[in-house]
């Protein structure tokens, strides 16, 4: 061989080698951070399995409980493409498991490349499998997640995959270490929150809301029209965090994970996290779906069924039913029906 053939192959010998280094590195690098990500990720509370029976508070003669024969009704069917995962509000005040206080349907929809949103009101009156009619949000107290999938699942067609639970402090936190969210308000909420949070000197019109104030704006349910408003509140301040999350370097978004990771509670694995995190932010949306059930003009209240009081009555199941087919399954995540159906248009 040549000189100059020998040289070009001493060359060729020392380029391999720095690729075989690179690559090397990359390859650590690569298991440093999965290994990173699993460490974190194991900071997540798991959901234990709850079993379905009467806690012992509530067996006295004030329970509203009384078990009875259920006819299993239809349960709906997991669709590929299709996640829908319950999240369920709670006060971490109480070391004890409560009732709801909020319950929304995340829909990530790979199908479509939509994201939805969906409040289930907490009074809504409903059959409870195993026992008798009762509201939503107490269906969680009695049974977990485990009895509150079931019974959305039969009344609502809505197949939940997965369960989180975040503690208010969680969403707080969130919203300090993004500096505060910007939020408009109209003069009565601006009334509320200056009235409930020290310090507040909010306007009608756009405000940045610190936690204190976020949480105030999210939970009222004495501005407007109780509930029904709270919930597209609650839905508001989702859409904002997502929308701040969605533009937050990598560094931010490790300070968020860190300072909610206490007050998050699932039942998905690391694998399932990463999975379903990657699918919602590949997708591009820039804004989530949001609805609420009932729909307005499908609803009326009763003061008293038995001892539950305040009852919300859906009077129009099969539309409800049919509009949350449309709101996870259809290309405009139901936008053009929902608009015709509520006069939108």
């Amino acid at each position: 061989m040549s000189p100059e053939g020998k040289k070009t192959q001493k060359s060729s010998n020392q380029v391999i080698k720095i690729l075989v280094v690179i690559l090397a590195v990359m390859v650590a690098i690569a298991v440093g951070l999965f290994a990173f990500i699993q460490v974190k990720l194991g900071e997540i509370n798991r959901i234990p399995t709850h079993s379905i029976k009467e806690p012992e508070r509530l067996t006295g003669s004030d329970s509203n409980w009384e078990a009875m024969e259920w006819n299993d009704a239809e349960v709906a069917t997991h669709e590929a493409g299709v996640v829908n995962i319950l999240l369920v509000g709670q006060d971490t005040r109480s070391d004890e498991r409560d009732n709801s206080d909020t319950m929304i349907v995340l829909s990530i929809n790979r199908n479509t490349n939509q994201i939805t949103m969906i409040s289930l009101m907490r009074d809504i009156y409903l059959p409870i499998p195993g026992y008798q009619n009762n509201k939503l949000n107490a269906t969680y107290l009695m049974g977990g997640f485990d009895l509150l999938d079931a019974t959305i699942e039969q009344n609502f067609n809505i197949a939940i995959d997965y369960n989180v639970e975040v503690g208010f402090q969680g969403f707080k936190d969130i919203i300090e270490l993004l500096g505060g969210i910007d939020m408009e308000l109209n003069q009565e909420e601006a009334d509320y929150i200056n009235e409930k949070v020290k310090n507040s000197s909010l306007v009608e019109g756009v405000n940045r809301l610190n936690g204190a104030q976020a949480l105030c704006f999210a939970r009222t349910r004495y501005v407007g029209k109780d509930d029904f408003e709270r919930t597209h509140r609650q839905r508001r301040v989702i859409e904002k965090i997502y929308e701040d999350l969605k533009g937050a370097n990598i560094f931010k978004l490790l300070q968020v994970y860190d300072s909610i990771a206490d007050d998050i509670v699932t039942d998905m694995n690391n694998n399932q996290i990463l999975s379903i995190a990657y699918a919602a932010y590949t997708m591009g949306k820039d804004e989530i779906n949001s609805y609420r059930i009932p729909l307005d003009g499908t609803w009326s209240t009763q003061k008293s069924i038995g001892k539950v009081v305040d009852a919300l009555i859906i009077d129009d199941m099969e539309l409800n039913l049919q509009m949350i087919q449309e709101y996870l399954y259809s290309e405009d995540a139901g936008a053009a029906a929902h608009a015709q159906v509520q006069g939108e248009e």
